[in-house]
């Protein structure tokens, strides 16, 4: 029910004039947004220190107090860091002209959207998993299942920056090879990641690119690629180097897998050393 009320939720402000100005509603104070919002005072207070929420003070005694109009801006602000949306481009989107922040809107409610089917589809395997007496399930009706999972997770958490650097036509096609993809091949590509990991831990461990280490590494990276890449370029693949080191979540995600803060600077670093177009 949490995502449904987030549709509606989401579906009710891309409906609601964003420049609708404020009644006759008494101000909040901070703690009473906070108690509104589901947020805490520090994060409000440091919205206000950053410029992405001002708050309006009270003449008598200098207290934050929030208006209509701040509280519209705070629904946003939530609604756009529902998948990590960094808090700069943030507050670059709710500068913009409306229109520009009317798609940003648009966008997130299709990703909630997809999140919700990739847990509907998650609770359906599931749910035959459970059942009692039921039809078994194939083991190529289970490996759809985690597949389609894969896929909606990762066009929730990257579709739209992947879209908008390589077009949907490149990632349409990955798309679909990585759902094409044999149980054999799925494991194969598991089992290339995993080895990659391991290698790159060992070139953090020795900080040096130009090794034998590194190029492993690259080799891997790029073999893991072609698993989904309708067709493999250097350019691509430098691309991607960027990503890793522009998009914080590629950061923690590859800090998450080695246990090292500066993994993917250092995999973009490899990368950037043996891509040649």
């Amino acid at each position: 029910m949490i995502l449904v009320d987030l549709t509606l939720s989401l579906r009710q402000a891309l409906d609601y004039p964003m420049s609708k100005k404020a009644g006759d509603v008494m101000p909040y104070t901070i703690q009473q947004l906070a108690n509104l919002a589901g947020v805490s005072t520090r994060t409000l207070r440091y919205y206000d220190k950053i410029g992405l929420l001002p708050a309006q003070r009270n003449p008598d005694n200098g207290y934050r107090t929030y208006t209509t109009a701040q509280v519209d801006r705070l629904q946003r602000i939530l609604f756009l860091r529902l998948f990590d949306m960094p808090l700069a481009k943030i507050h670059q989107l709710l500068n913009a002209p409306l229109a520009s922040q009317h798609k940003a809107l648009a966008a997130q409610r299709q990703r909630i959207l997809q999140e919700r089917q990739r847990l509907d589809n998650l609770l359906s395997t599931l749910d035959q998993t459970l059942k009692e007496g039921g039809n078994p399930m194939s083991d190529t009706d289970k490996f759809s299942a985690f597949k389609t999972n894969a896929l909606q997770t990762n066009e929730t958490q990257y579709g739209q920056e992947l879209r908008d650097k390589y077009g949907d036509t490149t990632v349409t096609q990955a798309n679909a090879k990585f759902a094409g993809l044999t149980p054999q091949d799925y494991e194969a590509m598991q089992q290339t990641e995993q080895a990659l990991l391991t290698a790159l831990k060992t070139v953090i461990a020795n900080k040096t690119i130009a090794s034998p280490e590194a190029k492993q590494v690259f080799n891997l990276h790029r073999q893991w690629l072609q698993y989904t890449l309708p067709a493999y370029s250097a350019e691509i693949h430098q691309g991607l180097a960027q990503m890793y080191t522009a998009d914080p979540r590629f950061s923690q995600y590859y800090a998450d897998k080695t246990g090292s803060s500066n993994a993917a600077a250092v995999l973009a670093a490899i990368i950037k050393h043996y891509a040649q177009s």
